[in-house]
Parts: structure tokens; sequence; C-alpha cells
């Protein structure tokens, strides 16, 4: 077994094809080797950074870091995000493999200017990356979410309930429209003057929608049967800045064009609206573990500013959580 670290220019068609092969098997994906590529690729560096697991040629395993640049108050940062962590069954008997692959990839990312790496790990892998690689929590994401047809997610009284959702959530849309509120500049927040991070976060699976000023984005998926909607980002375009009346403008657009039965945003939401509510804890499809590894302190002035969750602008454009 060998670890080898690379930029994903450098991985030959043979790595792409194994690489896609092992991570469908364990996530039973059916991803492409080209939906791969879309997403490493597509980044400000013109790649993404890997530690692949291999047995000969083969592999088995994988960390990749996608590179983006943060605001950290008024300064930009190099920030890398984990994404597509895994091993193949067969190869997960030596508990220290993915620590290895991840230390080995650090020394990389320093090369290249990261100074810190974010992830969202789920249930299973949270206790790993806080126990043995040692990262540090930042904080839960939030669930916000208006059921439509609310019966369809309850399973009880379909009908009655599905009416009687239908109709408070048309009520609340109304109201929002007179409602004008703006989102707080978040301390840490994604550089967005690049395209390149649209370009890598939507694929055709995703709804593009501009009007006028306004830009939104959503991905619907039927989760267990619940048609889900998934809204990923909105903003205004002269600002680039979330604010209550984009917010209603998408989630009309929705409900007039799509039949969902749910609406779901994960992330932050400092701006007064009457749309979206706050999903209790318990009730969380899976909780969303936020955390950090400072591997260049040279570069941060502030790391405390790091681990506060309030701090952070980071939601759905940020990762994807499916």
């Amino acid at each position: 077994m060998t670890i080898e670290v690379k930029k994903s220019i450098e991985l030959i068609s043979e790595e792409w094809s194994t690489y896609t092969q092992s991570f469908n098997q364990v996530f039973n994906k059916s991803n492409s080797t080209e939906y791969f590529k879309h997403k490493y690729i597509n980044s400000i560096d013109g790649f993404s950074y890997h530690a692949l697991l291999k047995d000969e040629e083969f592999v088995v395993g994988g960390c990749t870091i996608i590179p983006y640049e943060y605001y950290f108050k008024n300064e930009i940062n190099k920030v890398g995000l984990t994404v597509d962590v895994f091993i193949s069954k067969n190869y997960r008997k030596d508990p220290y493999y993915l620590y290895d692959m991840y230390e080995k990839l650090k020394k990389e990312l320093i090369l290249n200017g990261i100074s810190l790496v974010i992830a969202v790990p789920n249930d299973t892998a949270y206790s790993y990356w806080k126990n043995i690689v040692k990262w540090k929590d930042i904080g839960f994401l939030k669930y916000y979410a208006i059921a439509i047809r609310l019966g369809n997610t309850i399973g009880k009284i379909r009908k009655i309930l599905n009416v009687f959702s239908l109709l408070t959530s048309n009520i609340f849309i109304a109201i929002s429209f007179f409602v004008r509120s703006t989102e707080k500049l978040y301390l840490i927040r994604i550089n967005r003057v690049s395209n390149i991070i649209e370009k890598q976060r939507y694929t055709h699976e995703h709804n593009l929608v501009n009007q006028q000023n306004i830009f939104y984005s959503y991905h619907i998926v039927n989760e267990a049967g619940i048609e889900t909607c998934y809204l990923i980002d909105f903003y205004c375009k002269k600002t680039k800045i979330k604010d209550s009346f984009t917010l209603y403008k998408a989630i009309r657009y929705i409900c007039r064009k799509e039949r969902v039965d749910l609406i779901l945003y994960v992330g932050q939401l400092s701006f007064f609206q009457m749309l979206l509510f706050k999903v209790p804890f318990r009730s969380e499809p899976k909780h969303l573990y936020f955390m950090a590894d400072v591997i260049n302190f040279s570069n941060i002035r502030n790391i405390e500013l790091i681990y506060n969750i309030k701090n952070w602008d980071f939601g759905l454009l940020n990762y994807d959580v499916r």
C-alpha cells in the first residue's frame, strides 16, 4: 500500500478511472470521471489536491482538498475545503491510513499557500477527525425550511395538512413582499469576485435563475419519497449580498414553477425574514459538523475568529451537504 499526493492535472487516466470506481462502490453512487474532473479542476488554482491510497496502481482511497479564497475581515486567505474522503471497505484495517493521507497532503497544501483547511464530516467521520486528526469544532450548520406540502413529509392526515400548509405558505409569501432587510457582512466569507466558484459548484442538475437584478439557484432531490428543494444561493447581483426580497422572489418562483413538498436552506440567515423557519436540532436530516484545521498560522492574524460559527457565511454554495 502506498500514499501518493498529486494535483488533479497530474492524475493519469488509470488513476481517474480507478478513483471513480472505488468512490462509487463506497458511496453507492454512479458518478462519472467527467463529474470529478469538473468538480476538482474548476478551482482558483486550476486543480485540487489529492492524497491517494493505492494498491499497486489501483486507487482504493482518497482525500481531496479544493482551494478557495475567503475574506477574513478585509484580508484574503487561501482556504482548502475537504471533500470526498473514502477508503474502500477491504482496506480499512489500519485506522491510521486516513491520518497519514491527510498529513502528507497537508505538506503540499502549505507549499501552495493554503492556510486553513475546513470540512463538514458526517456523524460517522466526525469522531475520527476530532479525536485522531485533532481538528477543531467551529459549530453546527443550521437548517431552515418551509413546508409546502406538509402532509407529504409527515405522512399522516395528508390531504388536510397539505391544504393547510399550502394556504399558510402562500400567506407568508404574500406578506414577505413587504419585508425589506439585508444580511450583515460576515467576518469570514467566500470571495465571490471570480465566477469560477459558480462554475465549479453547478452542473446540469442545478437550476440557475437570473431575474433582472436577482440571482438564485436550487436543486430538487427526492429524499425518501419527499420532493425536496435545496435552495443553494440567492443574492442581489449589484451587491452580491443576500436580502429578504431576493429570498421572497426565489421562494415564490420555486412554489409556482416546481411541485415540491419541502424547501430547505442550509447556512446562516442574519436578516429578518418570514419564509424559512429554523429546523429543531433533533429534527435535522443529519447533523452538519463544521470543523477547521489551521495549517499555516503565520497567514492568519486572528485564530479565534475562525472558531465562532457566527463569523462565517457558509452554506450550500460552499459545500454540498448531500
